[in-house]
């Protein structure tokens, strides 16, 4: 039996100083929280806990992807005995339970993440989650790059993007000192690498004053040093250069960590509206924001931002459409779905932007008919809120004039609302796949005995206000993904008690669960009067309320936050609206293609019975069969691929010299498929014997452990034959004149004896090699195969190799 040999002093120096590399690296991420110790010391023992067993796991010459899968194995049984510790095995080991409830530790941290400024208080500890656990996947990537491929300079891309990340968000940036120890790290792990390179040249460098011997010899330190000063300093200056040319809009690698924090000041930063909403409503100073003179006799919600995509963990704005052509200069397009029957009235506002308000949209009514401001803004025709297109431009200190609609539906249009169009109608109801049951039986039972869609949203603001025993509370932990939601919707104790963002955010959900296109909308509620049609909205006045779509009426706002925070309602929701009793006169039959249609037939799908017509499975059915033909043509693609090499390298063969060549080629190809030595450095017939050994019987059965039965050249002589006149055509055309390598055999011929060798090849191979060969062919990495499919001249002669020079 052949001994375990742990070669530590090879492998304990990289592994070490690239978990130390890595964790100084993290002390940038100190300015996202107030107590940096709190995800510091644990990414040191994730950190040390990859060195560890990268060390043990390479001494014992474990291929570096399995290392890999045994430090995440580790990371997992870690992570699970300090979340998750009551619901493992022991402790330690993972169940169901256990995995739910790492993964619920997941959300929460990134809820937080996208919930609080930067620096997060201490009275958040659910933030550290995610910095520990991306700490030590980015622990695990640099000692794999580092330790396991040996590419230290590659390595220092992701400790970049450690350093990059702080330099992008935070006002600070990151302490000189942090980025001068990381650098000094750096290049140690660099040197330590180029003393392995330098002792794999096969002679010692004349013993001197060394720095690392990580191969038992002594190296020399002038040349480390030119070595890892030559990259260091590269890899240092990119690093500082990088973050000053890579243009960056709004940095969300942990949302809502932009300048501003919690407290700190009387700036108001709004980059990502729902975040930035809980952080300046419950700040200490209330501070004058946005400053109006207008004519309207009544001036109240002034938007900021559109958020119309619910993920399951966040409302927040889609993709915006904002090309040059729609500048914030001049007369805007008609609003979506606004008809003329609807009344509505011109008012005009001159918009005066406080100096503190640092925010990438601008503030302003919907709906806007024409504006003036000055800068590069553009608007988006689906939501008309008006967005920065340059980097760094704030709305802070702006002045802009703009004229508005006062639109004034009444009750009745909204109850006669005209079809939905798709395109309204499909992204506006979207909701995630795991949005929990109970939502939409809330909403239903909320809604039960209201006839249409209109009746149905009056409904569900008359339940949030005053029938469902809601109230306001700013003391509410922020959220509003679906967990949040089923929190703030749930009767039980500390459920129904949230701020104007919960409310917000569940009528837009519910909304979409009975088919009324909704999003949410954030900006200022009601303003107060400082003179004669002077007017200031200030950060208390912050809030967020939805938006619903009736065809002829288009977007139009309710407000579902009970009467302690907004006081009054829009008038068209006023009323009684009930539906009067079905009777049984006829009624005239509904159009089978209307858009209003689509709802009900949604409905009709999802009650439909499994394998019925129609039935739900259809979708995810599909679905899954392009999921299962995507991995088929996944798994295929490489044995493919080899057959494509094979079948090219056999076309180019044109001359018998080349017939010959390919052959010998297609033969190494074989034996690397095959996890055979091979080595180019040797003669022809040297590597023939080598060959030949490895032959097989013909129809020999192979266990996957044990290798039984004859084998040599002895096993399959016909065999051994093929190989000897493959050889001898190599030789000729390699080595003797053109007139007698002229004479060589023709294609047909030498592929037969290649043939006939890659069977006995195969016969004397583990049935896991011959499978590794046929779906993961070596050949295609090890000797770039792959090459040949390229489009160009067919492969080079192998001329250099096999050259005998005894002679």
């Amino acid at each position: 039996m052949r001994r375990l040999r742990l070669d530590l002093p090879g492998t304990a120096a990289p592994s070490l100083l690239a978990a130390l590399t890595t964790w100084v690296a993290l002390w940038s991420w100190a300015g996202f929280v107030q107590s940096p110790s709190g995800y510091l010391v644990p990414t040191l023992g994730a950190a040390l806990l990859v060195a560890g067993l990268g060390i043990l796991m390479r001494a014992a010459r474990v291929p570096s992807l399995l290392v890999v899968v045994g430090q995440l194995a580790a990371l997992g049984l870690w992570l699970t005995h300090r979340w998750a510790p009551d619901a493992a095995i022991g402790g330690w080991l993972p169940t169901p339970g256990s995995v739910q409830e790492v993964l619920g530790v997941l959300r929460e941290s990134v809820a937080a993440a996208q919930s609080y400024g930067a620096p997060v208080s201490d009275s958040v500890p659910e933030i550290f989650a995610i910095l520990v656990s991306s700490g030590a996947l980015v622990a695990v990537l640099v000692d794999f790059l580092a330790c396991g491929l040996r590419r230290v300079p590659v390595a220092g891309l992701p400790l970049l993007a450690l350093y990059t990340a702080p330099v992008s968000i935070l006002e600070g940036g990151v302490p000189w000192w942090v980025f001068a120890v990381g650098a000094v790290s750096f290049l140690a792990l660099l040197a330590s690498e180029e003393g392995r390179v330098l002792m794999s040249w096969g002679r010692r460098v004349p013993r001197g004053d060394t720095v690392f011997d990580t191969a038992g010899g002594a190296v020399s330190s002038a040349s480390i040093r030119s070595s890892a000063r030559r990259i260091g300093l590269t890899a240092t200056g990119l690093a500082v250069v990088a973050p000053l040319v890579i243009p960056t809009l709004d940095a969300e690698l942990l949302p809502g960590s932009g300048p501003g924090g919690e407290g700190g000041g009387d700036a108001v930063s709004i980059t990502n509206p729902m975040v930035n909403l809980r952080r300046d409503l419950v700040r200490g100073r209330d501070v004058d924001l946005v400053r109006i003179t207008t004519d309207d006799a009544n001036p109240s919600y002034l938007r900021i931002s559109v958020l119309d995509t619910f993920n399951g963990i966040t409302w927040k704005p889609s993709d915006r459409e904002i090309p040059p052509e729609q500048r914030a200069e001049g007369v805007l397009p008609r609003p979506p779905g606004l008809e003329s029957r609807v009344p509505r009235k011109r008012v005009d506002y001159e918009v005066d932007v406080a100096e503190a308000f640092e925010s990438t949209w601008l503030p302003a009514p919907y709906p806007v008919t024409a504006i003036d401001a000055p800068g590069d803004w553009r608007y988006d025709t689906t939501t008309l809120d008006f967005i920065s297109a340059v980097e760094g431009q704030s709305a802070g200190g702006l002045q802009y004039s703009l004229s508005a609609l006062e639109v004034a539906p009444r009750s009745q249009h909204l109850l006669d609302a005209d079809p939905t169009p798709e395109e309204i109608f499909t992204p506006y109801t979207e909701l995630p796949d795991d949005l929990p049951d109970e939502v939409t039986e809330l909403a239903r039972e909320a809604t039960r005995g209201a006839g249409g869609k209109f009746e149905r949203a009056v409904r569900l603001q008359r339940w949030f206000r005053e029938d469902g025993g809601f109230s306001y509370s700013l003391r509410r932990a922020p959220g509003n993904g679906s967990d949040d939601l089923m929190t703030f919707l749930s009767d039980a104790p500390g459920g129904r008690v949230g701020y104007c963002e919960q409310f917000a955010a569940s009528m837009a959900v519910m909304g979409r669960t009975l088919g009324i296109p909704s999003r949410v909308a954030v900006g200022f509620l009601r303003p107060q009067r400082v003179g004669e049609n002077e007017y200031v909205y200030s950060a208390h006045d912050l809030h967020a309320w939805p938006e619903m779509y009736f065809g002829g009426a288009g977007w139009v706002r309710f407000e579902p936050t009970p009467g302690d925070r907004a006081s009054g309602v829009p008038g068209y929701t006023v009323g009684d609206f009930d539906t009067p009793e079905p009777t049984d006169l006829p009624s005239a039959q509904a159009p089978a293609d209307r858009p209003d249609n689509i709802e009900r037939k949604l409905r009709e799908t999802e009650t439909a019975p499994a394998g019925g017509d129609g039935g739900s499975g259809g979708g995810n059915t599909g679905t899954g069969l392009l999921v299962a033909l995507a991995a088929l043509v996944l798994l295929a693609t490489p044995r493919l691929s080899r057959v494509l090499v094979r079948r090219r390298r056999w076309a180019n063969a044109e001359t018998p010299g080349d017939a010959a060549e390919a052959g010998w080629r297609e033969l190494r190809d074989v034996a690397l498929d095959l996890r055979l030595p091979w080595s180019d450095s040797v003669t022809l017939r040297t590597a023939a014997r080598s060959l030949a050994a490895s032959f097989g019987a013909p129809d020999d059965e192979r266990s996957d452990l044990v290798r039984g039965g004859a084998r040599g050249a002895g096993a399959d002589p016909e065999a051994a034959r093929a190989l000897e006149r493959l050889v001898r055509d190599v030789e000729l055309t390699r080595y003797a004149r053109a007139s007698v390598g002229a004479t060589g055999r023709e294609s047909e011929a030498v592929a037969a004896d290649v043939e006939r060798c890659s069977q006995a090849l195969r016969a004397g191979a583990f049935k896991k090699n011959r499978r590794l060969a046929t779906w993961l062919p070596a050949s295609l990495v090890k000797n770039g195969a792959w090459r040949s499919l390229m489009p160009g001249p067919g492969e080079p002669a192998l001329t250099d190799a096999g050259v005998d020079r005894a002679s």
